[in-house]
């Protein structure tokens, strides 16, 4: 089961995936922690891992919050661990609130497996070092943190974006033979399908 929750003045899509014993896992719990334990206490989960799409602070501003809470791992791609500490790559600095994480990172590995579900890490560069989509085949869902939303692309002009390496990856999402739900890290969701055929940066 997935519950979306919309957090912080960005807009940020957190997603808290969970199963029928009650253990869950968050993706890009980017802003208002006490939110996001109120839905978990009220839903009685226990949090077993944070996932980390990428490391710009609208995806990471709760961490420190419910790492210190409910003390679970933290997970992100190991490119992304210098734009986490760093305020001028994290864009915390852009927005006059500089900060960098306390929680200690772990670096996440191809294929792993949170509450009985196998989740699988595409490293997707070019909005920023270590920017990835996560899939979760069990729930048939690809979240897509800021790589790729219902008819757009994340920016690709932040510190340690790249469009050329955009391109690339955009080549690579092209690729993908299977169909999914696609969970953005802001917006609306969509499918890969769709995306594949009528988005238009992946069409050019």
């Amino acid at each position: 089961m997935i519950k979306k929750l919309i957090l912080g003045t960005m807009q940020t899509n957190c997603y808290v995936i969970y199963n029928d014993n009650h253990e869950c896992f968050i993706i890009d719990p980017g802003a208002q922690g006490q939110k996001v334990a109120k839905f978990l206490e009220e839903k009685e989960l226990e949090l077993k891992a944070i996932l980390l799409t990428h490391g710009h602070f609208d995806h990471i501003g709760a961490v420190d919050y419910l790492y210190e809470r409910f003390q679970c791992p933290v997970y992100a791609q190991k490119e992304s661990f210098e734009i986490i500490r760093n305020p001028q790559y994290n864009l915390s600095a852009m927005m006059g609130e500089s900060f960098t994480l306390k929680a200690p990172l772990l670096e996440a590995t191809s294929t792993m497996n949170f509450i009985g579900m196998t989740v699988q890490w595409l490293l997707l560069e070019g909005h920023c070092y270590g920017s990835s989509m996560i899939y979760v085949p069990q729930e048939n869902a690809l979240f897509s943190g800021d790589v790729l939303f219902a008819g757009s692309i994340g920016r690709y002009d932040f510190p340690t974006s790249s469009h050329l390496t955009t391109k690339e990856s955009l080549k690579k999402i092209k690729s993908l033979q299977f169909d999914a739900r696609l969970l953005p890290g802001h917006g609306e969701e969509s499918s890969l399908n769709y995306e594949q055929k009528h988005n238009p940066f992946l069409r050019s």
